[in-house]
């Protein structure tokens, strides 16, 4: 479907270039784009393309414009990258000039008809809409733009009628039958509303939580909460106890909200636009997929979920204050709140900002003192960063929260175990992974490191090892694993068996100090001594902890003691 949309930018080229703080680390175009001229700032736009940076490819491409104002191809790529990054003001300028340059343009065309839209111009509207062609995307979103265009100028049978074609290819239905509702239920044409919203239940994507909103807070409006009842226990039954599931019996049935999801026709365009670029969200145009979805912002700011999609796409692109900064106009009172929230936590531990995600994660476990999860997140960042003792405590809360605990829950039992064995508190850890194994017997992580913690306090040697013989056959690639195996032949005095197993490891982990070191004392005590001090050098230089290293420097210079 892309390839025909023209937008100039139909495939993009990942990258992962970042611009330094002192000129001379600045990508070379960069540097070129403080020349006089607008061609640095061509190539500077094109460099910020290939590394997703979508601020700064809309910047140079404003810059371009400058130097350059009618270019037409510019002007196309500076139209998708400025409503990319939500800059509509330079976003209506350029689509007025492709407008004139090429009546049928399709962003140009969505641009200037949102714009027309939020003042309640409808006739504009309808004309910059017209002349796109109906094919490609426009085949989807155009008559979905011409519904609720008419619905705002008061023409409810127009507006269904618009929505028809939508309903002649099975592709469209689901999308045909939710605007269909939302369109009656705006129109306060309560039974076809009725009707259509049941339809949409029934078919593709009916479990939505968007479509539960909807539906759930039209049969409020009609009198209807125990259908709304009903929808949540079955959202329920097959999403198990989760926070989302929380949130929505909050929001429809404490609050008994009646109010339709659309309020406004600019609202139901905010709601056309979040549907196609969210069916859109995996495809290669992903700065095409944002410009949707920034639109539909645009013409209805208070859309959360089209909030978080554009979140998403930031997120996958790993600009991650960007999607933070998405994230952060979701409203606390959101279905989607709460899940957000971590999300933001995750992104300011991935920024290295650590003292805001931890305080993010603490604020959220205050806030929603039922949930386990933002205290296991927390207590995963601790153990992230090597602060064992805050990890099990964290760890602590969560299973406090927990209640009964499940199959699923071995992963928890063996984090917290992690955290209890690291910060010196063996005979908790110890309960902690046998617990684990109770949970889940065959589990390869677990009965590693049990195991191996096992061997490195000689007790249950013949258990330990058979431990981890199973951990291995289960994941022979894993080096870690293979080196909890060549170190438990280490320990039994079976030198020539740990040496083959050590060398295993070292190939497929080749940078990890313990992994290394350990070869180097199997290479000793075969005799191989010249190789065993490559292997204790070569360690050292993976920058190990300083007890390690100190451990390795005397190796090397003394060897093994007999």
């Amino acid at each position: 479907m892309w390839r025909g949309l023209a937008f100039g930018c139909a495939v993009m080229l990942a990258g992962c270039a970042a611009s330094g703080g002192a000129d001379e680390d600045r990508p070379a175009a960069e540097r070129q784009a403080a020349m006089p001229g607008g061609f640095g700032a061509y190539l500077a736009a094109h460099a910020a393309r290939l590394r997703d940076d979508v601020g700064g490819a809309s910047d140079y491409f404003q810059r371009t414009l400058a130097a350059d104002p009618g270019n037409p191809d510019v002007l196309r790529l500076g139209l998708v990258y400025a409503v990319a990054d939500g800059r509509f003001d330079a976003a209506a300028g350029n689509a007025r000039a492709i407008a004139a340059l090429r009546p049928g343009d399709m962003l140009a065309g969505y641009v200037l008809t949102v714009e027309a839209a939020r003042t309640g111009d409808w006739d504009a509207a309808a004309k910059a809409l017209a002349p796109i062609p109906g094919n490609n995307l426009n085949g989807l979103l155009g008559p979905l733009l011409k519904a609720w265009i008419a619905a705002g100028a008061g023409d409810v049978d127009a507006a269904i009628a618009a929505l028809k074609p939508l309903s002649e290819k099975k592709a469209f239905l689901p999308v045909y039958d939710f605007h269909a509702a939302l369109l009656l239920d705006f129109a306060r044409r309560d039974a076809a509303a009725e009707a259509a919203y049941e339809k949409t239940l029934s078919g593709e994507g009916g479990r939505s939580i968007h479509a539960l909103q909807a539906a759930g807070r039209f049969f409020n409006r009609i009198g209807k909460p125990e259908r709304t009842q009903a929808l949540i226990d079955a959202y329920v039954a097959q999403h198990g106890d989760a926070p989302l599931a929380e949130a929505l019996a909050d929001n429809l049935l404490k609050s008994k909200a009646a109010a339709s999801l659309v309020g406004s026709a600019q609202q139901g365009m905010g709601e056309a636009l979040f549907s196609v670029s969210s069916s859109l969200a995996n495809s290669d145009a992903w700065e095409v997929t944002l410009a949707l979805a920034q639109l539909a912002v645009r013409v209805s700011p208070g859309l959360d979920l089209t909030q978080v999609l554009i979140g998403e796409l930031f997120d996958a692109h790993e600009d991650y204050a960007r999607a933070n900064q998405a994230y952060g106009a979701v409203p606390p009172d959101s279905v989607v709140a709460y899940s957000v929230r971590l999300r933001v936590a995750k992104n300011l531990e991935r920024m290295d900002k650590r003292d805001e995600a931890a305080a993010c994660l603490t604020d959220l476990a205050a806030r929603f003192p039922k949930r386990p999860e933002p205290l296991i997140e927390l207590g995963d960042f601790y153990r992230g960063g090597n602060r064992y003792a805050e990890a099990a405590a964290a760890y602590d809360g969560a299973f406090a929260r927990l209640g009964q605990t499940a199959r699923r829950h071995w992963v928890l039992y063996y984090t917290r175990g992690i955290s209890l064995e690291r910060s010196k508190q063996w005979a908790r850890a110890e309960a902690d992974f046998l617990k684990a194994l109770e949970l889940e017997p065959e589990q390869p992580l677990v009965l590693n490191y049990l195991g191996y913690s096992w061997l490195e306090q000689g007790k249950h040697l013949d258990r330990a090892q058979a431990m981890i013989e199973k951990a291995v056959q289960q994941r022979p690639r894993d080096g870690y694993i293979v080196d909890s195996l060549g170190w438990a032949h280490y320990l039994r005095g079976n030198y020539a068996e740990a040496v083959k197993h050590l060398e295993q490891a070292v190939v497929l982990v080749a940078d990890d100090p313990t992994i290394n070191d350990h070869l180097g004392d199997a290479y000793w005590r075969t005799g191989r001594r010249l190789e065993a001090r490559y292997q204790w050098e070569r360690a050292l230089g993976l920058n190990p902890e300083e007890p390690q290293a100190e451990t390795l420097r005397a190796k090397i210079k003394d060897g093994l003691k007999p």
